[in-house]
């Protein structure tokens, strides 16, 4: 099975790259996805209530991750306690997610932290997707997710570290259209086909 990862920063057209990979034939592993679920869990949701308190909590006792996501923004030790509650939990819920159905030729995993979860030794190749901080922003504004401030300073605010040197590594530019990110989508994802005979035969 051949694994690849797609990071980039926030608006950068990750996701939309990691969707064109599973419209070519991969299993998509999607960590956004799998951290709405990591939130779900009673046993995270306790442990965020008491480091975080009821206002966390919807009228439902879910977490709230608007509100949560308000509170951790701006305050760094705010997230270390949230990072120190999820991310144990979620990067195995990755790792799992990666391992299973081994007959599945490719599979692809869509996380801007990859780097900072040491999840690179483990992948095949890594796809870093790269976008201008104004398209970012005003894709941010256009999906109406934040409002214009908010927008500005998540997108300003988001530091991820470099993709390690030494690992398969590929980078899309993302300046243009929609459909000129489809086309590098789509000849970035016929290059790294090209390894599967050299991963499969050793």
């Amino acid at each position: 099975m051949l694994r690849i990862g797609v990071t980039g920063l926030m608006a950068s057209g990750k996701s939309t790259v990691a969707r064109r990979f599973e419209e070519r034939g991969a299993r998509l592993v999607d960590a956004d996805s799998l951290g709405w679920e990591a939130l779900r869990r009673p046993d995270v949701r306790d442990r965020l209530r008491e480091r975080f308190g009821d206002a966390i909590l919807t009228r439902e006792g879910t977490v709230d991750r608007g509100v949560l996501g308000r509170i951790v923004f701006r305050d760094a030790a705010a997230m270390e306690r949230l990072n120190a509650v999820v991310q144990p939990v979620l990067i195995r819920m990755v790792r799992e997610a990666l391992a299973e159905r081994p007959e599945d030729g490719v599979v692809v995993l869509d996380a801007a932290l990859l780097s900072v979860w040491g999840l690179e030794p483990e992948l095949d190749a890594v796809v870093e997707v790269l976008a201008p901080v104004a398209a970012r922003i005003e894709r941010l504004r256009a999906s109406k997710r934040f409002a214009d401030p908010e927008a500005r300073e998540r997108i300003e605010g988001q530091v991820l570290p470099p993709v390690g040197a030494s690992k398969r590594h590929w980078r899309i530019e993302n300046a243009g259209s929609r459909s000129d990110l489809i086309d590098r989508a789509d000849r970035t994802w016929d290059e790294i086909m090209r390894l599967r005979p050299r991963e499969n035969t050793g």
